[in-house]
């Protein structure tokens, strides 16, 4: 493939940055390759899309009941699901010719959806035109991801495997999250430190909130501030409200770090003893490459609910059901060899350092077919 188009949904951070960093992997392997890389958001009227992307935020941060309630009244047959549909539908109608145009123009031998919206419909549109394939970005699927008319899908788990195969979809493999093509070359613990003006004898304790800055960190942070021998390093994200807050309550203290959006954080994975942190699919996975032991926090009911759930039933994360205990359950893990033994080797066991590459060369042998199939 010499030319493909990925496209995503500004709802929350990981859809993005899945299909950014797939975008990246693809210029890796193809260097002289094109991408078409767009919001598909875009394409619809910008009251609507700023409702959508506004809401989610609003839901995830201050309202997480209310994604919930959405989350799991979709999934399933019911008035919200098929109200859903409908709505879906008719956006689709109007606003997918504009997004085909440029797919076209841009002559795309596949299309790569890391979201649902419009994914399905597009695909059944053009059928017989280009494979399109959808991405997972959570270990877990929704319904609204499912479809037998993608000609490939990409999901992060065994789980959700059985997902697809309840719903008679076959044309599905675990191939995991797309994370940044960096994780596959990762620095050693004391790089990372030496980069990032850590000393290397000291404990580090690494507090997110996600792409979002949504959860308790505040409650966190202020847990792990009396381990006055620890560093703690806090990643706010694009929460400026959140980073001017503790900087406000924690920015004297020489035990604490406070950091906005930062590029490097994979840097700051390695250079961490423990992690306390939000169940995003996409930070999950790389947390999980770089072989960071968790302590897991506040679920936005959904798919993190349900990431959290499967990373633990697999032993690679422990629950945190209070933020305010952070110091106490760090200490626990931090202290005890063993756990850190099997925090490490069962995270190593779901890593994909390279689930990028992996879905991009699949795909490949999956569009020769299609064109094969086409000629003939």
């Amino acid at each position: 493939m010499k030319s493909i188009a990925i496209l995503y949904a500004s709802e929350g951070t990981g859809h993005r940055i899945a299909a950014e960093n797939m975008r990246d992997r693809f210029l890796q392997l193809n260097p002289k390759g094109h991408v078409l890389c767009r919001d598909i958001l875009e394409y619809i009227p910008s009251w609507l899309r700023w409702s959508v992307s506004y809401g989610y935020l609003f839901m995830a941060r201050s309202a997480p009941w209310a994604w919930g309630w959405f989350y799991w009244g979709s999934d399933k047959k019911s008035f919200e699901s098929k109200s859903f549909d409908i709505a879906h539908d008719f956006l689709c109608r109007l606003y997918l010719p504009r997004v085909e145009r440029e797919i076209y123009a841009a002559e795309a031998e596949a299309v790569f959806f890391t979201h649902y919206f419009g994914a399905a419909n597009l695909a059944r549109r053009n059928a017989a035109r280009f494979p399109t394939f959808y991405v997972g970005t959570d270990f877990i699927t929704h319904r609204f991801q499912r479809s037998a008319d993608f000609c490939y899908s990409f999901t992060a788990s065994p789980d959700a495997i059985a997902q697809y195969r309840t719903d008679n979809i076959e044309n599905v493999c675990d191939c995991g999250i797309p994370i940044a093509p960096k994780f596959s070359a990762l620095p050693s613990k004391m790089a990372a430190r030496a980069e990032l003006d850590i000393a290397a004898d000291r404990k580090v304790v690494l507090v997110s909130g996600g792409g979002i800055g949504a959860g308790s960190v505040g409650k966190a942070v202020a847990s792990l501030s009396e381990k006055k021998e620890w560093l703690t390093v806090v990643i706010c994200g694009n929460n400026k409200k959140l980073m001017r807050s503790l900087s406000a309550r924690f920015g004297n203290m020489d035990n604490i770090r406070i950091e906005g959006f930062v590029s490097n954080m994979e840097y700051y994975y390695r250079a961490a003893d423990i992690g306390v942190m939000k169940p995003g699919g996409l930070s999950l996975s790389e947390a999980l490459a770089s072989g960071l032991p968790l302590l897991l926090m506040d679920p936005i009911p959904g798919q993190e609910q349900l990431n959290m759930d499967y990373i633990c039933a697999h032993g690679a994360a422990k629950v945190l059901k209070d933020a305010r205990l952070a110091a106490i359950e760090a200490a626990r893990i931090l202290d005890d060899r063993a756990a850190i033994l099997s925090l490490a080797k069962n995270s190593a066991q779901l890593a994909h350092a390279d689930a990028a590459g992996n879905i991009l060369r699949a795909a490949e042998e999956k569009a020769d077919s299609f064109y094969s199939a086409a000629i003939n």
